[in-house]
C-alpha cells in the first residue's frame, strides 16, 4: 500500500487479473476519483479484457465522499469486476460514521505477522492447527521487533527503534487528528503512554482520568478510540456469571 499499482502485462499484452484503479495516496489519482465512478472505470476497468478482473482501491478514504463514490462504482460495475478496498485502520473508523454500503461488502482486518504465519504461508485446512515449535531466533526477533514486516524482516535494533518512533509520531499527528479531531492531542499521547506502561494490568478508568486530568467518560472514550485505531486492545474477563464479567475491569 501507499504506492500506485501498475498493470501487470502478460505476454500477449493483456492486463492481468490483478490490475488496479486509482490510489488515494496519489494526488493525480484523487482527481480521477473526484470525477466519479465513470472516470475511475475509464482509468483502468474499461481496458481490461479478463473475465471479472479484480479492481483495487488503496487509501480511498482519503478522498471526500468516498462512500458515495464506492457505492456508485459498485452498483454500476460490481457485476463485471471484483472490488477490493484497502487502507489503514482509519478506514474502519470512518465507515462507522454512516454506512451507505451495508450489504455490499465484507470487512477483513489484517493483523501483524504472527507465529502461525511465520510457520505456514497457506490457509489451514482445519480451523485450528496443532501447535508447532518455532526457532529460538525467530521467536526472539518476533518478540523484539514485533510483527510488522519491515522491522521483523530487517531485525536491526536501530531501524526498529526509528520505525517505532516514526509510527508513534504519525499515529498521533495524522491518524488521531484526522479521525477524532481532538484538541488535547498531547494529553491523549500521555494517556496512551500510561496505558503502554501498564500493559497487562487492570484498566481503572478513574485512576487514569485523575492522572491526566480528564473526566472518566473521556478516559473511556480515549481507550475505545485507541482500540479502534489498533494502538492496543482490551482483554475482557471471563466468568460463568455474566453479571460479574460485566462489572470486572478489563486489562
Amino acid at each position: 500500500m501507499g504506492q500506485r499499482a501498475t498493470p501487470s502485462r502478460q505476454d500477449d499484452g493483456v492486463p492481468g487479473v490483478g490490475d488496479t484503479l486509482p490510489n488515494g495516496d496519489n494526488g493525480d489519482d484523487r482527481k480521477v476519483i473526484l470525477r466519479g465512478p465513470a472516470a475511475a472505470a475509464a482509468a483502468g476497468l474499461a481496458t481490461l479484457r479478463a473475465e471479472r478482473p479484480t479492481v483495487v482501491f488503496d487509501e480511498l478514504h482519503k478522498s471526500g465522499k468516498w462512500r458515495n463514490f464506492l457505492k456508485g462504482f459498485f452498483d454500476v460495475y460490481g457485476g463485471s469486476a471484483r472490488v477490493v478496498v484497502t487502507g489503514s485502520s482509519r478506514l474502519e473508523v470512518f465507515r462507522r460514521g454512516g454506512d451507505s454500503l451495508m450489504g455490499r461488502y465484507f470487512l477483513f482486518r489484517m493483523y501483524p505477522w504472527s507465529v502461525a504465519e511465520y510457520l505456514h504461508a497457506t490457509v489451514p485446512a482445519t480451523p485450528v492447527r496443532a501447535p508447532e515449535a518455532i526457532a529460538d531466533g525467530s521467536w526472539a526477533a518476533l518478540w523484539s521487533h514485533g510483527g510488522f514486516p519491515e522491522p521483523f524482516l530487517r531485525r536491526e535494533a536501530r531501524f526498529t527503534n526509528r520505525w517505532r518512533t516514526l509510527r508513534h509520531k504519525q499515529f498521533f499527528q495524522q491518524d488521531v487528528r484526522e479521525v477524532a479531531q481532538l484538541q488535547e492531542l498531547a494529553t491523549l499521547e500521555t494517556f496512551a503512554t500510561l496505558l503502554t506502561e501498564r500493559s497487562g494490568q487492570q484498566v481503572v478508568y478513574a485512576n487514569l482520568a485523575r492522572e491526566v486530568g480528564v473526566a472518566v467518560d473521556t478516559a473511556r472514550r480515549w481507550v475505545d478510540l485507541l482500540g479502534r485505531l489498533h494502538d492496543g486492545f482490551l482483554v475482557r474477563p471471563w466468568f460463568a456469571n455474566v453479571a460479574k464479567a460485566l462489572r470486572k475491569e478489563p486489562k
